[in-house]
């Protein structure tokens, strides 16, 4: 393992040659404060004396002097031939140091904070087998452009997206999805939301009303509101959104956001007969549809649907897809297939995908190798689907009622009983070291609550502990309704 060094102390070093203290002097006590404080760690390799005194134009010999004191003192040890270094053991201050972060105790977990990191703990939903992340050949792409030392790598880049990522895009589609395009129509960025952002820029205008799915991911409620435009939800059943009641609802709205594979939360597949309707509707309404596909690529049936935006003959479909989904949510890598006659007046701004991600994406699925990560996560998928179903009917069957297996995706809705509240109870799981998302503030109607629950980060081995466990809160968090309730009563 390599050796941990300082960073040169440019701008918490400031020697002040006006002061009655001497500059070694100084310098001992830079270090003794940093030491004390924390702000330099026990084994960290130091900035050279010579270094230190090129650095601010001191002489040597002042620096030499101070850190032998340091030595001498024990806050600094050296190892021939390597350096000099922070000692693992320096010594106590008799006068208090400033303040600084207490580094050997970690605060309590604040269950409000919105940390992503939660969702690398076991059922966490819509996570991928991320501990199944191809690394050797990722890391040999990588290796491969690093070598090569393309400028676009690490300047900025194509505000459209690397033309080789956007070439095996638009391959990936072909191929996969039956949808034809060319490069020129994708743009990448960086994550879901704002690839939704960029399509409502581009379409609709303050007072524009837009579809919503409801129940669905809160983002797609909360990002056309701020935009200044006015959310619709539309109710959502087994065959997707109801096309109909959204025709009753707002029939001159500009723009659908509508999820047809995998409908966030539900499962839920749009209807052949619904996708029809809806680009009969976009079509005679000159209205637009966001095609969201991010949970599209894994499915349990052998058949998939046909896109929306194959279906509609005047190009008024955005078709939005991940690469971060199939691999990694770390990659925050989107694509859009933009209609082919908005191009030339597409108002681009610089994208957020790290360029050195795309390139190296370009070539893992140019090379077969996405292709084969999925067909392995599909089988993979399966069999930990499997697993979490079986156990929820086992262990939580009192607590947990599964109303609809889905054909795809990488969760389950499940549905409280016992009138517990599934947010206070999400909160419990993400205590006892399991995260689900609670229901019901997807809903922007009368909420249902409810658990979603992931399988596909989770190791077979590991979902039955889990499950139990989750078993293990609900009870806890029931005792403590009718404990409540009983206090209640008595009052």
């Amino acid at each position: 393992m390599p050796q941990r060094s300082m960073h040169p102390p440019w701008s918490g070093f400031l020697p002040d040659r006006r002061s009655p203290v001497s500059l070694q002097d100084q310098i001992a006590k830079f270090f003794r404060d940093a030491i004390a404080a924390g702000r330099v760690p026990a084994g960290l390799r130091v900035t050279s004396s010579r270094q230190l005194a090129a650095d601010f134009g001191i002489s040597r010999t002042t620096a030499v002097a101070a850190y032998d004191r340091l030595i001498a003192e024990g806050w600094f040890v050296t190892r021939p031939g390597a350096g000099v270094f922070i000692a693992a053991s320096p010594p106590k201050r008799t006068a208090a140091a400033p303040a600084g972060p207490a580094l050997a105790v970690a605060p309590p977990p604040d269950l409000k904070r919105i940390d992503m990191r939660n969702y690398l703990l076991p059922l966490a939903p819509g996570m991928p087998a991320i501990d199944r992340f191809p690394w050797n050949t990722w890391a040999r792409l990588t290796s491969q452009v690093c070598r090569e030392r393309p400028l676009n790598a690490v300047g900025y880049g194509d505000p459209q997206g690397e033309l080789p990522l956007r070439q095996a895009v638009a391959d990936y589609l072909a191929t996969t999805r039956g949808l034809v395009c060319d490069a020129g129509q994708i743009v990448v960025s960086a994550g879901s939301e704002l690839t939704l952002q960029f399509v409502l820029r581009q379409v609709a205008i303050a007072g524009d009303s837009v579809w919503v799915e409801d129940p669905c991911g809160t983002y797609m409620r909360t990002l056309p509101r701020g935009q200044g435009l006015v959310p619709v939800p539309v109710p959502v059943d087994r065959n997707g959104m109801d096309v109909e009641q959204a025709m009753r609802l707002a029939p001159r709205a500009r723009l659908a956001i509508v999820s047809p594979t995998h409908q966030y939360p539900t499962g839920a597949t749009l209807s052949p007969e619904r996708r029809r309707a809806l680009v009969e509707w976009c079509e005679a309404s000159d209205a637009w549809i966001f095609e969201s596909e991010i949970d599209g690529d894994y499915r349990y049936i052998p058949r998939p649907h046909e896109p929306i935006y194959n279906l509609s003959l005047s190009q008024r479909v955005f078709y939005c897809g991940s690469l971060s989904k199939p691999l990694a949510p770390g990659l925050r890598t989107n694509y859009l297939v933009v209609p082919r006659h908005l191009m030339p007046g597409l108002a681009l701004t610089t994208t957020l995908a790290p360029m050195l991600t795309q390139l190296v994406l370009a070539r893992f699925s140019a090379a077969g190798h996405l292709a084969l990560h999925m067909r392995r996560m599909r089988t993979l998928y399966a069999k930990r689907r499997g697993v979490l179903l079986d156990e929820l009917r086992a262990q939580a069957s009192e607590w947990l009622d599964v109303p609809h297996v889905s054909e795809g995706g990488l969760r389950v809705l499940t549905l409280l009983r016992h009138g517990l509240d599934d947010v206070a109870l999400s909160r419990a799981c993400l205590a006892a070291g399991i995260k689900v998302d609670p229901l019901s503030i997807c809903h922007a109607g009368a909420p249902r609550s409810g658990l979603i629950i992931g399988f596909a980060s989770t190791p077979e081995e590991r979902i039955p502990a889990a499950v139990g466990r989750l078993v293990a809160v609900c009870r806890r968090e029931l005792d403590l309704k009718r404990a409540h309730e009983l206090a209640l009563q008595a009052d």
